[in-house]
């Protein structure tokens, strides 16, 4: 399917590592946002942010993320 689209090996290995470092990070982030003891409506809107706005898994933890 990929000589299709007229995709080499090297394209797709750039198009994983592209995946890798921007989805990755998002589901770290996810995941700890579950596993805090914020509260449900904070937990949500992290969430969404973190799910719908670029970069919104970076804003988290740089500015979100609660003091432990």
């Amino acid at each position: 399917m990929l000589c299709y689209l007229g995709l080499g090996g090297q394209e797709v290995l750039l198009i994983l590592l592209i995946l890798s470092l921007t989805i990755v990070p998002q589901i770290i982030a996810i995941v700890h946002i579950v596993r805090s003891t914020l509260e449900n409506t904070l937990k949500l809107i992290w969430v969404l942010v973190t799910l719908f706005i670029p970069l919104g898994w970076l804003v988290y933890l740089l500015a979100g993320k609660p003091k432990e």
